[in-house]
């Protein structure tokens, strides 16, 4: 019970302040930025606050599990963004080649990106309707996006399980019919939605896969360096 008490001694809460005020900092501003940022939205838009602070479903009395498969792939696109960044992050620290280092951090910001998008619809209804623009023009902004990315990262992507990658591409293709015209499609609304989830699932599988082959390449070279410095 002492060693519990110990750790809430006045010495050791200034210890560990001086350790985490920066990140303390950066918390508040995000919090409250983001808190700011919805506040403006609101009065922008014209809705009161507490509908965009609340969950959907509580705002329009609809069951929890409504949009359940579109929920799971907004949280594995950010969890791909997650690893990826983290990887990247841990890459520079240890001085790790800038190539993987850019293929992994511009992998991780794209993912995010593609979150985002999912989570608010963005190229099907927010931007078009803040730009007034047709839907069409983001689907051909998204794609060479996406084609810079390949053209860019391709020598990268080929050193790992690139097959995983060409899978999530030809599901996320096939999704939208861009590929070949699949039969019975559009009677069924789910079915792009559906192959969509399983090319994302695909996407976190090859990111998930690379990032810990970088990881533990650099957890082998670590451990290789101590033995190293011991032998000395």
């Amino acid at each position: 019970m002492s060693k519990i008490i110990s750790h809430f001694s006045l010495s050791t809460i200034i210890s560990q302040l001086s350790k985490i005020w920066k990140t303390i900092v950066v918390g508040s501003f995000i919090s409250l930025g983001s808190a700011g940022f919805t506040v403006l939205v609101a009065k922008l838009t014209g809705n009161p606050i507490w509908m965009l602070a609340k969950d959907p479903a509580d705002i329009r009395h609809f069951p929890p599990y409504f949009g359940m498969l579109s929920n799971w792939g907004v949280i594995l696109w950010i969890a791909t963004a997650t690893i990826c960044l983290f990887s990247a992050t841990l890459l520079k620290l240890n001085k790790a080649s800038d190539a993987k280092f850019r293929f992994l951090a511009a992998s991780g910001i794209f993912s995010l990106l593609l979150g985002v998008d999912d989570l608010y619809m963005m190229h099907e209804r927010l931007l078009p309707q803040m730009f007034h623009m047709p839907e069409i023009f983001f689907y051909v902004l998204y794609f060479c996006i996406l084609a810079a990315y390949l053209v860019y990262f391709t020598p990268q992507i080929l050193k790992y399980d690139y097959l995983l990658f060409v899978a999530a591409l030809l599901l996320f293709a096939f999704s939208r019919q861009f590929l070949i015209k699949i039969p019975y499609f559009s009677q069924f609304n789910t079915t792009g939605d559906m192959l969509k989830y399983f090319g994302i699932v695909f996407w976190l599988a090859f990111f998930y896969r690379t990032a810990m082959q970088e990881v533990n390449e650099l957890l082998r070279r670590e451990k290789q360096a101590k033995i190293g410095t011991l032998d000395t």
